[in-house]
């Protein structure tokens, strides 16, 4: 399902007022949206609904993805860089390509998740970071923030 700009706009104001406890406020539920290409830098949706959401080619740097769920989400090509992503669900996402350098990934669940190609030069993890089998962090530049 495609939103036009407008709609989409509404949605992240409504999410913002619900993150600040205003009334009107309403989580993000964005699960199967097709946001292909969009250009939602610095966008806050902490918390959102993302489950199977196609943000291929999105831009996403500096957002605020703190404890979105996006399981099984598209995200192939997207860049990502300096977003907080920190205890967000992308297990079983498609980070295929993905630029997700200076990005938080601290608690956050990578497991069964596409990482081919995906850059994370200066990332940070933690031992709450759940990744798939086999994979080594440190090998791609990402960092160990204990």
């Amino acid at each position: 399902m495609k939103i036009v700009y407008e709609e989409l706009t509404i949605i992240l104001g409504k999410h913002a007022r619900f993150l600040l406890g205003e009334s009107g406020g309403e989580k993000a539920d964005l699960e199967g949206v097709d946001l292909y290409g969009r250009d939602m830098a610095n966008a806050n949706l902490a918390g959102a609904n993302l489950k199977e959401t196609n943000l291929k080619r999105t831009i996403l740097w500096d957002a605020n993805l703190e404890g979105a769920d996006m399981e099984k989400a598209a995200l192939k090509h997207a860049i990502l860089q300096g977003a907080n992503l920190k205890n967000a669900n992308l297990r079983c996402a498609g980070l295929k390509g993905v630029n997700l350098s200076g990005a938080d990934l601290r608690g956050t669940d990578l497991r069964e998740a596409d990482l081919d190609s995906a850059v994370f030069n200066g990332a940070l993890y933690d031992e709450n970071t759940r990744w798939p089998c086999d994979f080594d962090p440190g090998a791609t530049g990402a960092v160990n923030n204990k």
